[in-house]
């Protein structure tokens, strides 16, 4: 009897043993740590976009019988011809070596299309249409494209793809339709600002060339409503396990986070961050995607694009590779003067990884932008003489309009329009009516 109440028991404790490990099995709670590509498909901040939406010319300049008028971002006819472009394809791209301006423009109509910074082959064969699947374009980068019409029976226009830093460019043929070239935008130069080549002293290439208005310009002071972005839906993107995630407040109140490896500070009053991880390698493999395929892609994953952005410049370094994306605002480039650039993104890499991500807490709001009145601009003459008597004449690199960003209370931003220079790797605002122009800049 007793040995059959033993077994019972015995039975009893195994059957309760199996529930139990069955328990522990099934609802056992997930530990793991957050997976990054499921943060980032959850959190939508900004818009993802095309590699198209954030590289794009600055200029676009005719040229006929010796004359030269321009347009920028600021006339929609910028973005009808560039629209156009995309969506023509290029043909019988072959080498040419004997590069000039006396070769590159011999044309009766030319027009030339101009990027704030120099887009390489893998990028240029994304963006672009070609007759070849693969391409594999024998040139490193171009800083500009040259569309030639040859006049008289031809069909189709030339194209020219050109870098300041080789010694060759290429040709070939374009399905970009001829009648609309002429029509739409050669027999509306007179429309256009009239323009100027001028030289940058840094210049090391006949092709390096800005194009610079011979009158004075005018430009609406803008301001707009913005919108904070809550800074701890970018923690769930950045961190990889929110749960292990410390703060800390700063003597001046602004706040950072870490985990114990990366870092996120809050600056400038809630309205920029900066993440940092720590990347500890020799340098990058040479199968890496480029780095603008990288930052961009990263940007786009990572909290998106919350305004207008444009790539405006990209170091090619094996180690601290980064890409910057500047804000544009009713066509032109908007600039921050002191303190950090809350006016662009910016991304590094390291070793394969991301390094450093910084980019505003803000976003403008749509509606409409108000106008304030304008500002009239300097010529680009009056513009060369001040920077050249200001700067050191062998280190300018660019000069262009653009918007100087200031805040002027909680939610609005003021945009107003400004001559810029870039020396030495910086942008600094200009005015030649302004003795105190010049004195900060931004890398």
């Amino acid at each position: 009897m007793k040995e059959r109440i033993k077994s019972g028991a015995l039975a009893l404790l195994v059957i309760f043993s199996v529930f139990l490990t069955w328990q522990l099995w099934t609802f056992q709670a997930n530990f793991a740590p957050l997976n990054e590509s499921a943060t980032t498909s959850n959190e939508k901040i900004g818009e993802e976009r095309s590699l198209n939406d954030v590289v794009e010319p600055s200029q676009l300049v005719f040229h006929e019988d010796g004359t030269y008028t321009a347009l920028n971002g600021t006339n929609g006819l910028f973005s009808r011809f560039y629209d156009e472009l995309l969506d023509s394809q290029f043909q019988n791209i072959t080498l040419r070596q004997d590069v000039s301006r006396e070769n590159l423009y011999a044309a009766p109509r030319t027009a030339e299309i101009i990027f704030p910074v120099s887009v390489p082959d893998e990028i240029l064969e994304q963006m672009f249409q070609f007759e070849e699947e693969d391409p594999d374009l024998p040139i490193d980068s171009i800083d500009r494209m040259i569309l030639r019409d040859q006049g008289g029976d031809s069909e189709n226009l030339l194209v020219t793809f050109a870098s300041n830093e080789e010694s060759f460019v290429l040709e070939g043929e374009t399905t970009f339709s001829l009648s609309s070239f002429r029509e739409n935008y050669i027999l509306q130069m007179d429309q256009y600002k009239p323009v100027f080549p001028y030289e940058p002293g840094s210049s090391s290439s006949p092709l390096e060339v800005l194009y610079l208005p011979e009158n004075s310009v005018e430009y609406s002071t803008l301001s707009d409503t913005s919108t904070d972005i809550d800074y701890n839906q970018f923690l769930n993107l950045l961190f990889s396990d929110a749960e292990y995630v410390e703060q800390y407040r700063r003597e001046n109140g602004e706040a950072s986070f870490t985990d114990g490896n990366r870092m996120v500070s809050v600056e400038e009053n809630g309205t920029y961050f900066t993440y940092v991880n720590p990347v500890y390698s020799e340098g990058s493999s040479s199968s890496q995607r480029h780095v603008i395929n990288a930052t961009f892609g990263f940007v786009n994953t990572r909290g998106g694009w919350t305004d207008d952005y444009r790539l405006y410049d990209w170091q090619p370094q094996s180690e601290g590779q980064s890409a910057t994306y500047r804000m544009i605002v009713s066509g032109l480039p908007v600039f921050t003067s002191g303190g950090p650039d809350i006016s662009s993104i910016n991304v590094t890499r390291s070793g394969g990884q991301v390094s450093e991500y910084s980019r505003p807490l803000f976003k403008l709001d749509d509606s409409p932008i108000d106008a304030r009145g304008s500002i009239e601009l300097a010529s680009g003459r009056e513009v060369v003489e001040y920077v050249e008597q200001q700067f050191d004449p062998s280190l300018i690199e660019d000069i262009q309009p653009g918007y100087q960003l200031e805040k002027t209370d909680s939610l609005v931003f003021r945009f107003e329009p400004s001559w810029y220079v870039k020396h030495d790797g910086a942008w600094y605002p200009v005015n030649p009516d302004d003795s105190t122009s010049g004195s900060t800049g931004e890398g």
